[in-house]
Parts: structure tokens; sequence; C-alpha cells
């Protein structure tokens, strides 16, 4: 289910002027924490909720404020964002693996 954000309450993590920045607690969970079937916990990524100007977004973005993708803030954008994330872990998993072989 996607965050729940009261954008006339909740302080954003950053503001740049145009856009507002909100930590999707829901996504930043998933990837901060192992799943099941030993998923690797995935560093050096940040899930938001931009708005502004137009845009309501779920944005996923590295630790070089690269994007790495983008869904809409709705309840299918969650699930998108969601699996986005769970592929992003198998492929890490999978890495890991050959890497350790």
């Amino acid at each position: 289910m996607r965050d729940k954000i009261d954008f006339t309450k909740e302080k954003p993590f950053f503001d740049n002027g145009d856009l507002k920045w909100y930590v999707s607690i829901n996504i930043q969970r998933l990837i901060e924490n192992e799943q099941a079937n030993n998923l690797p916990v995935l560093k050096g990524f940040g899930c938001f909720v931009v708005k502004g100007k137009g845009v309501e977004d779920y944005v996923l973005i590295d630790h070089q404020q690269n994007i790495i993708a983008a869904f809409p803030y709705t309840n299918e954008g969650f699930g998108q964002m969601e699996a986005r994330i769970k592929i992003m872990k198998v492929s890490k998993h999978f890495d890991d693996y050959e890497n350790n072989i």
C-alpha cells in the first residue's frame, strides 16, 4: 500500500523550490531490509515521494542523486516501485553469488 503523506503537515526531506522530496517510508524499508530468500539490502539508494509543479511521483535515486526509476504516486505506482526494488535485489543476489563462486 502506498505511503500516506499529508503534504500539508509533513516537512519535506528536502525542497529545491519547485519540488518537495518526502522519504517514502514503506519503500525505504524494503530497500534497507533483507527479504525472504536471502534477497540483500540495497545500499546507496533512496526512495522519495516528489511533489510539485504537476509532479506527484515515487522516485528512486542512487547515492549520486541519479534517478533510477520513477512511477506515479498511486497504489499502482507503489506496486511498480516495489517490483523494481525486488528485481534490483534479485540481480544483486545473483551478482553476489556469481562473485563468490
